[in-house]
């Protein structure tokens, strides 16, 4: 499904719905002054419904989509979408369980998408401190150094997860957007005189493009986004062991950081601290001139005269090491020629 705007006074804006798999859609909301995101954090997805049985309705106001007990119905006269759950867990009827509000889905500004469910679980955004449900709060959506967080009011945290899961009775729903962008989420933590609590996905720059997931169970909803963005390796053994850090060590000129690691190891093995990794933080990176930046796939030679052999020793200690990689290359890195 694609619209188009026609508003004189905007740029032409273009909306699109479609059903990818069973429980998958995705939607857009884009004009060539707010792109897709250029870079995704999710492939786009081919459609397969093979073997599926897909129904459409359309009326001069809407269309709905139906494929086994979920139905979504588009209403462009009130720019308006809604997800319905047949038969879960045991009603015949259609249960609503994802609409945005009407009138006011999505606003050309800050690309947002307001729902109105309230007194409903929700949890996800990635890396978001206690307590885990996420209702009647709001979260800013970036990747920052969090250092020293308070578990309980400190946010945003290191990662950029912008996957939020809503957990009813009759089902549950994913919104997933694409972006990197630093974007907000506030979830039933603001209240519209007409549609009461609402949640609302700020986006900073850029189109919209989002993933809708439907499923019984969150446990559905996070296998659908694993099949959308992948499923991660699995975890070695070794890193289920005690694994050190602390950029106070990477840090040391005097004395030397190799040095101050290496008494570290020798502490260890003096206490029978049995370590399996040690994370090296940035520090490793640091310029040693002016401006002292971190320079990925840089070593500070003052700090670390002989990498190779500093690594060397630390795994004949049985620690692995573990790089921290930035991901970004500075105009100033020294890789970089004028």
């Amino acid at each position: 499904m694609t619209l188009s705007s026609n508003d004189p006074g905007l740029p032409p804006f273009g909306f699109t719905f479609e059903l990818l798999r069973p429980g998958l859609f995705r939607t857009t909301f884009s004009s060539p002054t707010h792109p897709l995101p250029p870079h995704p954090s999710a492939a786009l997805t081919a459609p397969n419904l093979a073997g599926v049985q897909v129904t459409a309705e359309s009326t001069n106001s809407q269309k709905t989509i139906s494929v086994g007990d979920v139905k979504a119905t588009v209403n462009w006269n009130d720019c308006a979408c809604c997800l319905a759950a047949a038969g879960w867990p045991e009603s015949p009827q259609s249960t609503a369980i994802f609409h945005f509000a009407p009138t006011w889905s999505i606003q050309v500004g800050s690309p947002t998408t307001p729902i109105t469910e309230e007194n409903t679980l929700h949890v996800g955004l990635g890396e978001k401190a206690a307590p885990m449900n996420l209702s009647n709060r709001h979260f800013i959506l970036s990747a920052t150094d969090g250092f020293g967080y308070d578990i309980y009011r400190t946010d945003p945290l290191y990662k950029h997860i912008p996957l939020l899961i809503n957990a009813t009775p009759e089902g549950c729903v994913g919104i997933f957007s694409t972006s990197h962008s630093r974007g907000r989420y506030d979830i039933g933590s603001e209240i519209d005189g007409l549609w009461g609590h609402f949640k609302v996905y700020r986006q900073d720059y850029g189109g919209l493009e989002e993933y809708l997931m439907v499923g019984k169970t969150i446990q559905d909803v996070v296998r659908i986004y694993a099949d959308l963005v992948g499923y991660p390796m699995l975890v070695p053994r070794w890193a289920f062991g005690y694994i050190a850090g602390g950029m106070k060590y990477s840090m040391l000129d005097e004395p030397r950081a190799a040095d101050a690691l290496m008494d570290f190891a020798r502490k260890l093995k003096t206490h029978d601290i049995p370590c399996s990794a040690f994370q090296m933080s940035s520090g490793y990176t640091v310029a040693e001139i002016e401006p002292k930046t971190r320079n990925v796939f840089t070593w500070n030679l003052h700090r670390f005269p002989d990498p190779e052999g500093f690594v060397a020793k630390y795994h004949s200690e049985g620690i692995r090491i573990i790089a921290n990689v930035k991901p970004y290359v500075l105009a100033n890195h020294p890789s970089i020629k004028n």
